[in-house]
């Protein structure tokens, strides 16, 4: 039998796989020209985006960690506020495209998300520890050095070798998701065989029910936000919504790798809410695409405006019956 220790290993390493490996894919199909066009050109989103994961979602998490769930344990707090500060979901643009909505939209949003996690994770996250009394702590710099090592080299790296190698770039971008969705995958079986016990003794707790409430906060701010934007573009607001309701599982992994790698209730904590969260926004997505028009959707115009499109010129009318048409070259 595998001793603790090795299972240990097992976890952490395809756990750091997993965020190489899809930070290396992000970068692999990041058109960042037309990446930052769609942007500028919905920036009115983004700002808001910014504001619900950044403010809304974390006050709401940290809220609720410090009143309604007084039996949950330090430890699952601590990785309640990991979660609250990590987000982009990085599945997010294949959730959009299952849900027929704009995947360029959703791409756009998860990078914007990814970048403020970075800036935002080291320096707030303390914070929001010390606000849940957890008795832990850890330095801004031991939060960044993983993500700067393991979540934006890879992403820039994925960005050369787009530049680089571009005709190389198509096959390698689908066997890197695929091998980096192998090693979540096993990086949560792991995780649930091992830390089982954990799992078990955490069920009464309200752990699970503060991990089901995480995705419907997200998706509840998502639809706020497009509601107040009047974003009128079905496509437009299901990508909001869907990168607003899972957070993004790369930074939390890092984090419950490395400062917090010897409280193995984080890790408990944090595979609960995204594998909750992640089942929620599937059935969502579903839900999406049933509901979404078969036909082709036009682009959409700023701030979620739909395009104006313009009518199709009627052909021109043929002959009338009984009517004579005179051959070319005879009189």
């Amino acid at each position: 039998m595998v001793d603790q220790s090795a299972q240990s290993v097992l976890i952490n390493g395809f756990g750091v796989l997993f965020v190489v490996l899809n930070s290396f894919g992000l970068g692999l199909r990041l058109p960042v020209g037309r990446l930052l066009a769609e942007a500028f050109a919905h920036w009115k989103i983004a700002v808001w985006v910014l504001v619900i994961n950044f403010v809304v979602i974390p006050l709401l998490f940290v809220g609720y960690l410090l009143t309604v769930a007084d039996a949950v344990p330090a430890e699952v707090k601590v990785g309640f506020c990991v979660a609250a500060l990590s987000a982009g979901m990085p599945f997010a643009p294949l959730l959009a495209k299952l849900a027929k909505a704009d995947v360029e939209m959703s791409t756009t949003l998860l990078v914007v998300l990814t970048v403020a996690t970075v800036i935002a994770l080291p320096l707030v996250l303390p914070l929001a520890v010390d606000a849940v009394d957890a008795g832990l702590t850890a330095s801004t710099w031991d939060l960044a050095w993983p993500l700067l090592l393991f979540l934006v080299l890879p992403v820039a790296l994925g960005c050369a070798f787009r530049v680089w190698w571009a005709d190389l770039t198509p096959s390698l971008e689908g066997w890197v998701v695929r091998v980096a969705v192998l090693c979540l995958l096993l990086n949560i079986n792991f995780t649930m065989y091992v830390y089982w016990d954990l799992f078990v003794q955490t069920w009464g707790t309200g752990t699970y029910l503060a991990a089901l409430a995480g995705p419907f906060i997200g998706l509840g701010a998502g639809y706020v936000l497009v509601s107040a934007l009047r974003v009128r573009d079905v496509g437009i607001r299901h990508a909001a919504e869907t990168t607003t309701a899972v957070r993004n599982i790369a930074p939390m992994l890092l984090m419950m790798i490395f400062p917090f790698v010897a409280y193995p209730l984080v890790t408990v904590s944090i595979t609960v809410l995204n594998t909750i969260g992640i089942v929620v926004v599937v059935l969502f997505a579903l839900g999406w695409r049933r509901a979404a028009p078969s036909g082709p959707r036009g682009p959409a115009a700023p701030d979620g405006a739909p395009a104006r499109v313009r009518p199709a010129r009627a052909p021109a009318p043929g002959p009338l019956p009984g009517s004579v048409t005179r051959r070319p070259g005879r009189p």
